[in-house]
């Protein structure tokens, strides 16, 4: 069977038109193309289409396509990115799509995914579970990217419940991790800036300014030299912020404020714009 003959059937096994299916995922065009040519649409919008048609990705890929694991792969990495960015819409959706198919490789990365979900979701308590089960599954090995990222979202849930010395205490475990470089096998780039900013933000709220701007220039470093624009507003912020508090060299501190708002207008970065331009027009 073919990825077009999967949807045909089901759409019709459920009594549906194409538009019905397409409505408000898609255009009826493109259902149409992917019936008769069997064309794979971009990953967002066969999960939707997926979910609507209570399909799991494995049901429309293990039998048309020996690139399978690839593509599932592909829809994780894709979620993480999504999670990362705190964009959740329709995530436990997405989530429930690619569950039944997660291998004993993909469980690490996968359970980090609900770990920080559930931290964005203010459901401390599963996160932490979720992480716990990330580090079983990763060994305590700290040159793996998803050891370190569990570590991360354990700092931001100590901060959260005002237990500074917890949340160092994990901080500097990844500070370790990093010291020689950002370069960790298993890492994707949105990862290691993650990593970056997040560490910035948290180290200027345990009031460790040096470490903030450190690892937060770091980042930018990183970035530029992959050619990533991922997180740059907030990397620049947290440097801005943390010679703030330094309070010893204002210009810098308006340098790095001015490129945290500028950058936030070239990535479309709304909220965060709105968040610095208001801070620059209290000066």
């Amino acid at each position: 069977m073919f990825l077009g003959s999967v949807i045909y059937d089901k759409r019709r096994s459920l009594n549906l038109t194409q538009n019905d299916l397409a409505n408000g995922v898609c255009n009826q065009n493109t259902i149409s193309k992917m019936e008769k040519h069997n064309m794979t649409p971009q990953i967002d919008v066969l999960i939707k289409i997926c979910h609507r048609l209570d399909l799991s990705l494995n049901d429309v890929f293990s039998d048309f396509s020996s690139d399978s694991k690839q593509e599932q792969i592909f829809v994780l990495d894709l979620i993480e990115k999504n999670v990362l960015l705190n964009n959740l819409s329709e995530i436990d959706a997405k989530l429930s799509l690619v569950k039944a198919d997660i291998n004993s490789k993909d469980m690490a990365q996968f359970s980090f995914i609900e770990g920080i979900l559930r931290f964005w979701q203010d459901d401390l308590e599963r996160s932490s579970f979720e992480l716990d089960k990330v580090i079983k599954e990763t060994k305590v090995d700290n040159d793996n990217i998803y050891t370190l990222m569990a570590y991360l979202v354990k700092s931001m849930i100590y901060l959260k419940q005002n237990h500074p010395d917890m949340s160092a205490y994990y901080c500097q475990t990844i500070a370790d991790s990093l010291q020689e470089n950002l370069n960790i096998a298993n890492a994707q780039g949105i990862e290691i800036l993650f990593l970056c900013k997040t560490l910035g933000t948290i180290y200027t709220e345990l009031n460790e300014t040096d470490a903030a701007i450190e690892i937060s220039k770091r980042g930018i470093e990183y970035a530029n030299e992959k050619h990533l624009s991922y997180f740059i507003d907030e990397l620049n912020y947290n440097i801005a912020l943390a010679l703030k508090q330094k309070g010893d060299n204002d210009q810098e501190f308006q340098k790095y404020q001015k490129i945290a708002y500028y950058s936030a207008i070239s990535l479309n970065h709304e909220s965060f714009q709105k968040k610095v331009e208001k801070e620059l027009l209290n000066k």
